[in-house]
């Protein structure tokens, strides 16, 4: 990483951490307008303030109105602001030079790093720039490395799915599958889960993960970085790793069939696999698995669970109060969860929080265990409803459920769990 200059004082005003997004928005326009800071020092205080509210992505936006700055913290966009148009190049290009990238090149896609400090904090950038008819756009993931939880018991799944998911994963036979939207926090989970192994099986596991990119290098186990360029896909990749001898295999994504029926082939052969796949709800896996044109009978034979998750915005400790929602929520809750004389709480909105009543996220989930009842089912290739209403029949909890659950322990909010699973997805509608 390149030096970082001195901090200015107006830098260090911006760099307060009691200010809000919004308050270091018209602050940093103010000393632009005032042209008392570089743009080193622009660019320095948008990844700093990132770190410091803990953001997960920084995206960067030419407009038409200038240049759109926002966080997305706790996964919702907080908007910094827009700076002027004129210094989008220069932005970009500094960005450019911390990603070790070449700035001159505008009309390409570019992917790199940066790594900075802010005080006791620290960030990992991912950094996406991709052309657009109005300039080059910049998205940076964050990965908090002093934030990384990777122990399955503290990431915030009940106490009943965690143990569940250990038992499946210390097996070390068959496949499982993570589903969820991006962001849903699946490769915290795979990272977590392959720590689990690792701290109880290394004795008799040789671990790989092919990953697309690489987000966070354990160096405890093999990490594979896809790179189509050089004809290393995931199906390529797994193709070699299975001749490596190894007993657990982690496929970032699977995309394509060619992927997925490998994947299927060896979690049927005796190796544990862990992977993700785009789609809804646990049972839509199955189905979309189904819709591939796979044999229903290595679906059935291969897979030992799925796990779909989202995640939902903790109410803030900080400013934590009792609330009563109207009569209609609190009516749909304790029939849902079939409990009565349940407290509800919610954020009042703090400086700890950002004024959003909100800070940091939690999964809720739910699992699909394959037992040999659900395999028979899946030889008959049912409709996902049928598979729902079954699996929940044998005491799946669905994702809804879990909500309401967290709901009722006080943790979040209904209109959070709402916001993540429809009534629609969850057979209410």
């Amino acid at each position: 990483m390149p030096p970082v200059p001195p901090v200015s004082p107006g830098k260090a005003q911006l760099l307060d951490p009691a200010k809000t997004v919004v308050e270091v928005g018209k602050a940093l326009l103010e000393q632009l307008e005032k042209d008392s800071l570089l743009i080193s020092e622009v660019v320095d205080v948008v990844l700093q303030k990132a770190a410091i509210t803990e953001a997960s992505d920084v995206h960067v936006e030419p407009t038409r109105s200038g240049i759109r700055v926002r966080y997305r913290i706790d996964g919702i966009f907080q908007e910094l602001g827009y700076l002027p148009m004129k210094l989008h190049d220069a932005v970009v290009s500094r960005v450019k030079v911390l990603a070790d990238l070449v700035s001159h090149k505008r009309e390409v896609v570019q992917e790199g790093r940066i790594s900075i400090e802010a005080g006791p904090k620290r960030g990992e950038f991912r950094v996406s720039i991709v052309p657009t008819v109005l300039g080059e756009k910049v998205v940076l993931r964050m990965f908090n490395p002093a934030k990384g939880l990777f122990e399955l018991n503290k990431l915030g799944y009940s106490d009943d799915l965690t143990a569940k998911l250990e038992h499946l994963l210390t097996e070390l036979h068959g496949m499982v599958v993570l589903t969820g939207p991006s962001g849903s926090g699946k490769t915290t989970t795979l990272y977590a889960s392959l720590l689990k192994i690792f701290q109880k099986k290394d004795q008799y596991a040789s671990i790989v993960s092919i990953e697309d990119p690489v987000e966070f290098e354990f160096g405890l186990w093999s990490q594979i970085q896809v790179n189509r360029q050089a004809g290393l896909d995931f199906a390529r990749g797994l193709g070699a790793v299975l001749r490596q001898d190894p007993e657990v295999i982690m496929i970032g994504e699977i995309r394509d069939v060619e992927t997925c029926e490998i994947a299927l082939r060896a979690g049927l052969t005796g190796h544990l696999v862990l992977t993700t796949i785009h789609s809804g709800s646990a049972c839509e896996v199955v189905t979309r698995i189904l819709n591939m044109k796979i044999e229903p009978f290595i679906v059935a034979s291969a897979i030992t669970g799925v796990l779909a998750q989202r995640l939902v915005r903790l109410i803030c400790p900080k400013c934590s109060q009792p609330y009563t929602p109207d009569k209609a929520q609190i009516e749909f809750i304790e029939r849902a969860l079939n409990r009565g004389d349940l407290k509800f709480m919610r954020g009042r909105g703090c400086g700890n929080c950002q004024y959003t009543g909100f800070k940091d996220r939690i999964p809720i989930a739910e699992l699909l265990v394959f037992d040999d009842q659900f395999r028979t089912l899946i030889l008959e290739q049912p409709q996902t409803a049928t598979m729902k209403k079954f699996a929940v029949g044998r005491g799946m909890r669905t994702l809804m459920e879990d909500g309401l659950d967290k709901v009722a322990q006080g943790k979040t909010t209904l209109e959070e769990v709402l916001r993540v699973v429809t009534l629609r997805e969850a057979g209410y509608q």
